[in-house]
């Protein structure tokens, strides 16, 4: 877990290891007071809170990490309509300020944008706009009823899939804001403490006048 620390956690865990051995030295001497053993509980819980949290940290950043691989392209070249050959060549914002990924297609030799999103924040509002323009062609006199009726039927899959997605969305960023705030919280309380921890240190170096 040390390496999911932030450099301000570190850091005051090693001041808490610098007063838990002196507090077990202390004990074996059979001068271990009162205010030592409140300290070393008090450090104790510390370090167990920061070591909760970071765990927290890492588990929900992880899980946003994992929710922005969930889509996936399927993308084929506009040119051959084949996919084997593909190579994703970078990531470009489109003017709905959409991420879209593109591609270079080593048959065809050609690079082109795939025309859906890359994450699922944003593919959102793109389900949201083919959901408009399918309603649109539903509510057309022109379209067949046959027709209509496979539209209806992609029109109720797709809304549920949005649905799905927006909950899982909704709830991931809930997250992510609940970690945050406690980050800031947990990055107080550290500031405080370890000043209080480097005052008490300073306290035990030995006064020289040289």
């Amino acid at each position: 877990m040390k390496q999911h620390l932030t450099e301000n956690e570190r850091e005051v865990i090693k001041l808490i290891q610098f007063f838990k051995k002196r507090g077990e030295r202390l004990a074996e001497e059979g001068s271990l007071t009162q205010e030592h053993q409140d300290l070393n509980a008090a450090c104790e819980r510390l370090t167990e809170k920061i070591y909760n949290h970071a765990d927290f940290r890492q588990q929900v950043l992880e899980k946003h990490e994992t929710l922005k691989g969930i889509i996936e392209d399927h993308a084929q070249c506009p040119t051959c309509n084949k996919m084997d050959l593909l190579k994703k060549v970078g990531v470009v914002t489109n003017e709905a300020n959409w991420k879209l990924n593109r591609y270079k297609c080593r048959r065809c030799n050609i690079e082109f944008t795939w025309n859906r999103p890359n994450n699922p924040w944003d593919m959102i509002p793109f389900l949201e706009v083919c959901l408009q323009e399918l309603d649109n062609n539903i509510g057309s006199a022109e379209m067949e009823d046959e027709l209509k009726t496979r539209a209806q039927g992609a029109r109720d899959h797709m809304s549920q899939s949005l649905e799905q997605l927006r909950t899982a969305i909704e709830a991931a960023d809930a997250e992510k804001a609940g970690m945050e705030e406690k980050d800031k919280e947990m990055a107080r309380m550290l500031h405080d403490f370890k000043k209080y921890l480097m005052i008490e240190k300073i306290k035990l170096e030995p006064f020289s006048e040289n």
